[in-house]
């Protein structure tokens, strides 16, 4: 996994986990080749995703109607790029 989520939602967990459901087949899949979500204990949202094209995400992140979305949403999250460490 190449990039990493952190943040909350007010609409909750299952609302994002269905939107982001949505996404995967597409637009989404076109710059992800795999994703997991996970919901904390204390109603965090962590997402790692395989990002294979980092243009694409950012149009998509960026594109007002996914902008609206979150903000609908009560979504606050930040995005780091990770990379694997070798022994």
């Amino acid at each position: 996994m190449n990039v990493f989520m952190h943040g909350t939602a007010e609409a909750g967990f299952d609302v994002l986990k269905a939107n982001i459901g949505s996404d995967m087949p597409d637009p989404a899949a076109v710059f992800v080749d795999e994703c997991r979500l996970a919901h904390t204990d204390n109603d965090e949202i962590i997402f790692c995703a395989q990002v294979n094209d980092f243009e694409k995400m950012g149009a998509f992140m960026s594109d007002p109607a996914e902008v609206q979305l979150d903000k609908d949403h009560g979504c606050v999250y930040k995005v780091y790029p990770v990379e694997e460490m070798q022994n």
